[in-house]
């Protein structure tokens, strides 16, 4: 609060010493986004370390961790500033996409390449944005994934965020609720098991092993459930479920 006694030179310094206060705080979460050490307030994701101040916040940390896409934040030297759940199993695995000394890599040179060109003409390019990169990811097992990294305007915000990545992991959310069959589909609990365990990539077959059911059981929860989800076969009904809402 101003005194009425303060002159306006000491409500300069004043403000000159919280601005100073403020970058030093980020200086100190851009040292800890690089790994050489932890930084208090920061939000710990297992074995990876973002600062929320300049990650998502907290109802968008909530929103994003609720889509089954992976999104991370990374500033203009490749380095992650934040990720959701999703992106952060995908960088756990590190299995075609990882994290190399804090910043975003891939196994594929050519790929990394091209994200190590997009980030130095972001530094050095004074108007133009570069170009966005949509690429395939191949990984060691299952299917691969597919990434969208596109730059962000300077100006949209205070933060150092300079590209958003995107990351569509198929195999990387093969869940779905009980309680998403049930209230969102009017599935009975054991036709939303049947769906669930089909969800989870598992054949007809399996699904009746799992479940401890006979085949003829589970197809004919199956029929149940195409009518219900007004769908005409299996792969409709998983194009369908993927789709929506995986949780509540």
């Amino acid at each position: 609060m101003r005194k009425k006694s303060d002159t306006p030179s000491d409500v300069a310094r004043a403000r000159s010493g919280a601005v100073a206060k403020q970058r030093s705080g980020r200086a100190g979460a851009r040292r800890m986004i690089d790994g050489s050490r932890a930084v208090p307030g920061k939000v710990s994701r297992g074995s990876f370390h973002f600062m929320q101040a300049d990650g998502f916040s907290g109802l968008g940390r909530i929103i994003l961790d609720k889509l089954d896409r992976g999104v991370i934040l990374i500033d203009a030297r490749g380095r992650v500033v934040d990720a959701n759940t999703l992106a952060v199993r995908v960088l756990k695995a590190g299995d075609g996409i990882m994290l190399r000394s804090g910043r975003l890599a891939f196994a594929d040179a050519g790929l990394d390449d091209r994200l190590s060109r997009m980030t130095a003409q972001r530094r050095t390019a004074a108007v133009d944005l570069p170009a966005a990169i949509a690429a395939q990811v191949r990984r060691s097992g299952g299917a691969s994934y597919r990434i969208i990294v596109s730059p962000v305007p300077a100006d949209v915000d205070e933060r150092e965020v300079a590209f958003v990545a995107v990351i569509y992991a198929p195999n990387e959310q093969r869940e779905i609720s009980l309680a998403v069959l049930r209230d969102l589909y009017g599935l009975t609990p054991a036709q939303a098991r049947v769906a669930r365990s089909l969800f989870a990539g598992r054949s007809v077959e399996g699904t009746a092993a799992a479940l401890d059911l006979s085949l003829n059981t589970v197809r004919t929860h199956l029929k149940q459930i195409f009518t219900r989800c007004e769908v005409p076969s299996q792969a409709e009904l998983l194009h369908l479920l993927a789709q929506g809402p995986q949780r509540l």
